[in-house]
């Protein structure tokens, strides 16, 4: 699978009548007659365009892969041009190297960029490069309002335009991009967008510490790369072309920044083990590779190469020798918050699970309201039959503005399992809703509205959304 499934792309030709290049009325880059999108469009259409991109892609809600990157990200945000402009990193689970930003400060990451980057900083430069194309706003500039196009179809046109050099060989995918035409030569990816991408990107990469020399050293590495694939490049070269110039350049600016030595965070390492292990459709060959990696010596970083061993194990059903690698690297490093969920999920995996609940407690006294303790804590209270608690923690999680699709489900399965119809479907509707499922989402409202009958006050509040979702359902076929 590339970036996008061909599911999207009928999602896309569904939902948007078939328009030619020239209706699409972009201006020129640069051009500042019309109005541009304000930020809290731009935000909204972001918003739209993602609950189309949960439809249709994997992405990995492993609660501290998304930690990390989120984590990562804002580390380059507070070093941008623009620290205070909101933006939400998330990872797809797609081998492919590839990045992309969408309107609204949304950055997706493949999986296959995170475990084919040597070093951290080489992350962090193709990072910093996405940022800059949302601080430098060329997204934003490429949208004219005079049209006035509706919210669902300008989400669908952005998914086109952003997207449509991804698949190729798909035939909708190539229709898709046909309908962006001359639109998608003037968006993020023009040379002279990409130009001052990698010049503020490379900005933002030093001042947040990471080498700047990643940036050209990655480049490199796929120019050289590409040669092997013919007429399929590496996605990030088809999106982002790389020239000799451009490599260059980026040297050029490298060198005069004399930058310090710097050393990746173990988290890095520990969140690509994790990923080898969340890609894997043979955990037994997976724990083979670790171990012999270990066996040989063959490996970047030795504690994350035993976390991944640990991993896969749990995932063949062996908890007793994931036990003990995990014990080994606690005994090291013992307040290692990845090697003591790690452990907790040892233990629930095995049935143990007051040991579990007992590791939890106190990851969650060392790191108060840490999201993937939150999560991994939930998931083993539901295990262990404890819906009242697991409800009780999701929602200080939820009060505190944390609001995801892994939390909405956990609540609903909460509230099932405490025997709340009425809150289970009234959770699922915001789920589905939140994966772009909005007629499901509309199914699921109408039981809560039945199994709240007797509760006024709570029918009268799920009814309320339950309107608004329906109008929502409305513009997108009157658009």
């Amino acid at each position: 699978m590339r970036l996008l499934s061909t599911l999207l792309w009928a999602v896309i030709l569904l939902t948007v009548p078939i328009l030619k290049a020239d209706e699409i009325e972009l201006p020129e880059i640069g051009d500042h007659s019309g109005v541009a999108l304000s930020p809290e469009q731009e935000r909204s259409i972001g918003q739209a365009f993602m609950r189309r991109l949960r439809n249709s892609v994997t992405i990995i809600e492993d609660p501290e892969v998304a930690t990390y990157v989120q984590s990562l990200g804002y580390r380059l945000v507070a070093n941008s041009d623009n620290p205070g402009q909101g933006f939400t990193f998330f990872v797809i689970q797609d081998s492919t190297i590839n990045a992309f930003a969408a309107p609204g400060g949304y950055i997706g990451i493949h999986s296959g960029l995170i475990e084919n980057s040597q070093t951290e900083s080489e992350l962090a430069a193709v990072l910093a490069h996405e940022i800059a194309h949302i601080t430098q706003r060329h997204l934003a500039r490429a949208f004219e309002q005079r049209r006035r196009l509706s919210l669902p179809m300008t989400a669908a046109i952005v998914a086109a335009i952003i997207m449509g050099t991804q698949s190729p060989d798909a035939g909708l995918a190539g229709l898709a991009a046909a309908q962006a035409g001359a639109a998608q030569l003037q968006i993020n990816f023009t040379r002279s967008n990409e130009k001052e991408a990698d010049r503020v990107g490379m900005q933002t990469l030093v001042r947040a510490g990471f080498d700047p020399f990643a940036m050209p050293a990655f480049f490199e590495r796929l120019h050289q790369v590409s040669r092997y694939y013919g007429t399929r490049p590496p996605e990030f070269l088809s999106t982002h072309p790389v020239t000799s110039n451009r490599i260059a350049d980026a040297m050029g600016r490298a060198e005069t920044l004399n930058p310090h030595p710097v050393k990746d965070h173990l988290q890095f390492h520990l969140v690509r083990a994790k990923l080898q292990v969340l890609a894997s459709d043979n955990h037994e060959q997976t724990v083979r590779q670790f171990r012999e990696a270990l066996e040989t010596g063959r490996y970047r970083n030795e504690a994350a190469t035993r976390y991944g061993y640990a991993l896969a194990l749990v995932a063949t059903g062996d908890s007793s020798e994931a036990r003990r690698q995990i014990l080994q690297l606690l005994k090291k490093d013992g307040d290692n918050l990845a090697y003591r969920l790690a452990l907790a999920r040892v233990e629930a995996a095995a049935g143990r699970f007051e040991t579990a609940f007992k590791v939890y407690k106190e990851a969650q006294a060392l790191y108060p309201d840490d999201y993937a303790v939150v999560i991994n804590y939930a998931h083993a209270l539901l295990q262990g039959h404890r819906p009242q608690a697991a409800r009780d923690l999701l929602r200080r999680q939820i009060q505190s503005g944390v609001d995801t699709g892994q939390i909405y489900h956990l609540m609903a399965q909460a509230e099932g399992d405490a025997g709340n119809r009425a809150e289970a479907h009234r959770w699922l509707a915001e789920y589905h809703y939140y994966n772009g499922q909005t007629n499901m989402a509309i199914k699921h409202l109408q039981l809560a509205s039945k199994a709240a009958s007797n509760d006024f006050y709570e029918r009268s509040k799920i009814e309320a959304r339950l309107r608004q979702l329906q109008m929502e359902i409305k513009a997108e076929e009157d658009s």
